[in-house]
């Protein structure tokens, strides 16, 4: 059963919403994924972190389901995430580890890859609804819950948790669709075989919390057991999990098979999730009321003229985000990608000359924080005609290194406007004739492949992939509202 949507964010094109299908089987056993969409009569779950949402998208229709984030490599910044096969039928687009995925400070990891176990084939009730996705992003500090081994240790009667973003209702009341916050409700098995199960007259899971984890404690060592699977009845008859001992061949080879090459498609996705390098520079965006009114602003059609005349300290902080995969996170990995060509190294478009290839080889560090910061950014381009830019730091900063390091190359520019009049280079050296730097320099810019950019009317970019959540945060805050 595939019913009502969640949340959906038409201007992106992206949704969390559900499917529609045709009836349940004769049996009225359910599958309970990117159905609708936590748990029913469960509490509010703020310690089990490495549950997690797992959003589904297909043009403009899309999904919900959770998952657990069972290991991580930190090293590479690639996590996997167990779910169930039901759940990938719809391809995942990235998982939101939080408390509440609707709220502020949710993490977003962007999904590499993903692989259902190949005996499922799509019928409920199969013993085989496994899925497995790598992520990126993760580091250290990510939150794990490890699987069983091949000895569970379960039996009729051993108490259980299970975890999950699903419906709060049930089915047939139509309410607890827009549920965003993660709760568990626990549990005594009731059978135990190829899958595991138990009774929910007065609670249990329901759908959106299929691929969820059913955990069980050993030795004050949690771990997961059992993978949301289907329900029987108005998710108040028997929930229904797959064992993950018995799939534990599948699921342990695809933790254990190699590992992706990092190109720079791989790369952008580790910089744009978690905690990476662009991910704060998305988050610094959207912390920001000027640059996160210019995002609204172009995502509901205006033009990036209008928008900017409401919103004229925006294009920096927003440029920085979208662009920042080539000019901070992924130079190297990006640097022959052709969409590279479209953005400055710096972050700002300085006119070509000698005093820009001096600038950008030996002040880049410098030319990218202002170019990130909204008035900097605006006395860039107005040659620094408002009385702020005498003031603002990040300008002057800039303006003291190309005074120092690119006196004689950017004389009459107006770039050297506002440096500290003490600051010289101390070795005298010329950096537009260092071997390292000058007209030889090669110019890194921002790439496609980690950045989905969306035309907008007047043909401007108007998003970075990494931006896109930002849509569905305002969208899920806006129906809470109302």
């Amino acid at each position: 059963m595939r019913a009502s949507s969640l949340l959906a964010v038409p201007a992106l094109g992206l949704a969390i919403a559900a499917c529609t299908a045709g009836p349940p089987p004769a049996d009225h056993a359910e599958v309970i994924g990117h159905t609708s969409s936590a748990v029913i009569n469960g509490q509010l779950d703020t310690t089990h972190q490495a549950v997690v949402a797992i959003v589904l998208q297909q043009g403009s229709q899309g999904g919900l389901c959770s998952g657990t984030i069972v290991k991580t490599d930190p090293a590479t910044h690639i996590g996997w995430v167990v779910a169930a096969a039901h759940c990938v039928d719809l391809p995942p687009v990235f998982v939101l580890q939080g408390d509440d995925f609707a709220a502020a400070g949710v993490l977003r990891y962007d999904v590499i890859d993903y692989r259902a176990d190949p005996r499922y084939g799509g019928q409920v009730g199969s013993p085989y609804d496994f899925a497995v996705l790598r992520i990126a992003g993760v580091d250290a500090a990510t939150p794990t819950i490890p699987l069983v081994g091949a000895s569970d240790g379960l039996a009729v009667g051993t108490s259980v948790l299970s975890v999950g973003y699903g419906r709060t209702s049930l089915i047939a009341t139509g309410a607890g669709d827009e549920n965003t916050v993660r709760r568990h409700v626990s549990k005594s098995l009731g059978q135990v075989g190829q899958m595991i199960s138990y009774n929910m007259q007065t609670s249990g899971i329901c759908q959106g919390d299929s691929g969820g984890p059913v955990l069980v404690s050993s030795g004050g060592v949690e771990k997961v057991a059992g993978v949301h699977s289907y329900v029987q009845g108005d998710c108040n008859g028997v929930g229904v999990s797959g064992r993950v001992s018995f799939g534990l061949s599948f699921l342990q080879g695809e933790i254990d098979k190699a590992l992706p090459t990092e190109d720079c498609d791989l790369c952008g996705k580790i910089a744009n999730s978690g905690n990476g390098l662009c991910a704060a520079a998305t988050k610094a965006c959207l912390a920001d009321k000027q640059c996160a009114g210019y995002y609204e602003c172009l995502s509901s059609g205006a033009t990036k003229a209008s928008c900017l005349a409401k919103f004229p300290k925006a294009e920096g902080p927003f440029n920085a985000a979208a662009n920042c995969q080539c000019t901070q996170a992924c130079t190297t990995q990006c640097k022959s990608n052709f969409e590279c060509s479209t953005a400055p190294k710096c972050g700002y478009k300085l006119p070509a000359g000698e005093c820009a290839t001096c600038t950008e080889s030996a002040c880049c560090d410098e030319a990218l924080a202002c170019a990130s910061d909204g008035t900097c950014y605006v006395c860039l381009k107005t040659n620094d005609k408002a009385a702020e830019c005498a003031t603002n730091a990040a300008r002057k900063t800039m303006a003291t290194c190309v005074a120092s390091k690119c006196k004689a190359q950017c004389a009459g520019s107006g770039l050297d406007t506002g440096a500290d009049p003490a600051a010289t280079d101390p070795t005298g050296a010329d950096p537009a004739n260092d071997a390292d730097g000058g007209a030889g320099a090669t110019t890194t810019t921002v790439s496609a492949c980690a950045i989905s950019r969306t035309a907008s009317s007047t043909g401007t970019s108007t998003a970075a992939y990494g931006l896109a959540l930002a849509a569905v945060l305002i969208a899920a805050r806006r129906r809470r509202r109302d």
